[in-house]
């Protein structure tokens, strides 16, 4: 096995774990905070809270490093384009998701007195449920460029 495949095996294996996190959250998770806000967001407070950053910030940056060591190590194959897409993509992904989805997000999950008026907060967390169900299946759909370059080394 070459250094690559071991690069690309690995980042697979993440990838795969990320994606099930992004399943998860959609099926367990975001359904229920964005159900009937704010009643709805107490599992984001107290001692007992929620805490699904640590797992994402944590599994973010090893998919990332994965991801530039397998495009490193197959570098001189025809891998490369994919890889550089995956990467690209999700580079992308996590930018867009720093700059709206964990903004908006805090915004509305942090403080279940803020002043925002039910309807609006309801309407924006449907929103930020639909947008990011899309952000999962551009990720979820970046599987088969990944897996592609796994068949081709």
């Amino acid at each position: 096995m070459t250094t690559s495949e071991i690069f690309v095996r690995l980042a697979i294996v993440c990838w795969g774990v990320m994606c099930g996190g992004i399943v998860y959250e959609h099926v367990a998770v975001v359904p229920q905070w964005s159900k009937q806000p704010p009643e709805s967001l107490a599992m984001w407070s107290g001692p007992y809270r929620v805490t699904a950053e640590r797992f994402w910030k944590g599994i973010h940056p090893i998919v990332i490093l994965l991801l530039a060591a397998s495009l490193v190590a197959a570098w001189s194959t025809d891998q490369r384009s994919a890889l550089i897409m995956v990467l690209s993509a999700y580079l992308a992904v996590i930018a867009v998701t720093a700059v709206w989805f964990v903004p908006e997000l805090l915004k509305l999950t942090q403080d279940q007195n803020a002043p925002i008026p039910h309807d609006e907060w309801r309407a924006r967390a449907r929103r930020w449920e639909r947008l990011s169900l899309a952000r999962g299946a551009l990720v979820l759909g970046l599987s088969w460029p990944l897996l592609g370059a796994l068949a081709g080394l």
